[in-house]
């Protein structure tokens, strides 16, 4: 049997997989696979694209495991269903808001890009709301932040462009699209704001206990 690796979207580990069963098609550019994740034994679909993927140089279709596993190895990178989801462990923030930014993460990673920001703009507002800042808008916050110094004004300004960002999806300006490069930038940006606002004071005090401590 032949083995692929990705991220399985069951047991969340990285892991090779074993093709069941596979048919290459569309004139021999084209192969769609069954496999089962090495390590918890589910199963995936796949499929990939590419020219000339079949060895034996034919156009027809077949589901001879040989020539399957053959175009795979000749194929481009295989899409993988379902959609596997990933996001760093969001550290040092309160539970809440780590989820959301979490969900932030995981919905960039499977191209969700709009809901992304989305959550990105939420991760924001909820931050404000743990440190007790009040407002009737999310601009009203983020100033309110940096008023009671909990953000430097450069990080109130990334602040803003995160909001600025979610706005446009949240009150439905959505024909211009957000492209990968964007949701990363806007997802950036809400990184640093979680930094300044509970990571970085977090480190903080774990090295002055530290240092205490001897």
């Amino acid at each position: 049997m032949a083995t692929t690796s990705t991220l399985c979207p069951y047991c969340e580990k990285h892991t090779h997989t074993t093709i069941q069963w596979g048919q290459v098609y569309d004139q021999a550019t084209s192969v769609r696979v069954a496999s089962t994740c090495d390590n918890c034994g589910r199963i995936l679909a796949g499929e990939a694209q590419g020219e000339a993927i079949t060895g034996y140089g034919g156009t027809h279709a077949t589901t001879s495991l040989g020539s399957v596993v053959e175009a795979v190895g000749r194929a481009e990178e295989i899409s993988w269903l379902p959609l596997s989801a990933e996001s760093p462990e969001v550290l040092d923030v309160p539970p809440a808001i780590a989820r959301a930014a979490k969900e932030a993460y995981s919905s960039r990673s499977v191209g969700n890009q709009m809901a992304a920001v989305l959550m990105a703009r939420t991760v924001v507002e909820a931050t404000a709301k743990a440190k007790g800042i009040e407002g009737k808008t999310l601009a009203a916050k983020i100033n309110g932040m940096r008023e009671a110094d909990l953000i430097r004004p450069d990080i109130a300004e990334l602040a803003h462009e995160v909001r600025f960002a979610g706005n446009e999806m949240a009150h439905g300006d959505i024909d211009v699209p957000i492209d990968e490069t964007d949701a990363e930038e806007i997802l950036a940006l809400m990184a640093e704001v979680l930094s300044e606002v509970f990571q970085g004071p977090a480190r903080v005090a774990r090295v002055k206990a530290k240092r205490q401590s001897r």
